[in-house]
């Protein structure tokens, strides 16, 4: 998958098992067991991660989700979180989960 490949919008999404996390203030450290290599997310990415972390979800959910917290429209959140999300399944910190 490249940042150019869809996600798909209804597949639920879950954190790898191999995969380590902590905050830091506002920010998250992610840590990949398979790979060795870490991530960081700003506040925002996160807030995504832990929602992610509390357990799997759909892009439409964390969109409800971000939008509530932040009093931001679907239409400005979808493309950042987007990106976000092909990004982190890119990496092989997120994986479709069964329903």
């Amino acid at each position: 998958m490249n940042l150019s490949d869809p996600i798909a919008i209804a597949t639920r999404y879950g954190v790898r098992e191999s995969v380590l996390h902590t905050r830091l203030e506002t920010e998250s450290v992610l840590l990949d067991l398979d790979s060795g290599l870490y991530f960081s997310l700003n506040a925002v990415g996160s807030r995504i991660w832990d929602r992610l972390a509390e357990g799997p979800r759909t892009i439409d959910e964390l969109l409800t989700e971000i939008t509530n917290e932040y009093e931001v429209s679907r239409e400005q959140a979808e493309p950042d979180l987007l990106v976000l999300l092909q990004e982190l399944v890119r990496c092989k910190l997120l994986e479709p989960t069964d329903p």
